[in-house]
């Protein structure tokens, strides 16, 4: 889930190379709108976002009973953030730009 229309596209085109189905979500309205439509193995959310922050967007998917894992992803570069990340719940921090085997890699790894 990215605000950016680039940044989703590139996920998807990149991801769906590496051999993953990819949903993306502009916002996190449209995010829980299509929560109950379909499984999701794996979220990744970035941290900066219209309606909201990535940490918000990760408790109420918890609160909503879906038990993923998800990465969180941002371009703002903070060595706290990546910290905070991991004791709100996400697997991992990838941090923007982010190279596609760079994420791909983390994803194998979140997923086994």
């Amino acid at each position: 889930m990215d605000d950016s229309d680039a940044v989703r596209l590139s996920l998807r085109l990149l991801l769906g190379r590496r051999g993953f189905v990819v949903d993306t979500f502009a916002s996190a309205s449209d995010l829980f709108a299509g929560l109950g439509r379909a499984e999701y193995d794996c979220f990744v959310i970035d941290f900066k976002l219209d309606d909201g922050d990535g940490f918000e967007v990760l408790a109420n998917i918890r609160r909503g009973g879906f038990q993923a894992p998800a990465i969180l992803i941002s371009g703002w570069d903070s060595g706290a953030l990546d910290a905070r990340s991991h004791k709100a719940g996400f697997a991992a921090f990838v941090r923007k730009p982010m190279l596609e085997t760079s994420l791909a890699d983390v994803l194998d790894t979140v997923l086994g």
